[in-house]
């Protein structure tokens, strides 16, 4: 399923909803997540924690979690409420970047949505 290659949620989106629809339609066919945060966002670091476990790397500036996509994961997900801090992103999610190993990614808070198939996805996703 490739429905979407790039796209942009700009200024103009009231809430939420078409990025949680999106969200819940790929999280349909993907095994897993991975969810990076800056190393300042701790509340969502420690909320991430709870679905999943730090993995190791050499990224200096934040932290990385994954774990397996579990109804209670997306529960919590499709839970969170559209972030009022929208200064400089318009918010759709309180995490910096959430990617699925089937090539799904939503970067830069859901402001930009990605999807990659095969061979593209090496450098894409860091599953």
């Amino acid at each position: 399923m490739k429905a979407i290659e790039i796209l942009a949620l700009d200024a103009t989106e009231p809430d939420n909803q078409r990025w949680k629809a999106l969200v819940e339609q790929y999280a349909k066919t993907a095994a897993s997540f991975e969810i990076h945060c800056w190393n300042e966002e701790t509340e969502w670091i420690a909320l991430a924690l709870q679905y999943g476990n730090h993995k190791q790397t050499d990224w200096a500036f934040g932290k990385i979690v994954s774990g397996p996509i579990t109804p209670e994961f997306l529960q919590m997900l499709l839970g969170l409420p559209k972030p009022t801090d929208t200064e400089i992103y318009n918010k759709m999610t309180p995490f910096f970047s959430i990617f699925f190993d089937n090539g799904f990614s939503s970067e830069h808070y859901g402001t930009e949505l990605h999807v990659c198939e095969g061979a593209s996805c090496e450098n894409h996703i860091a599953l």
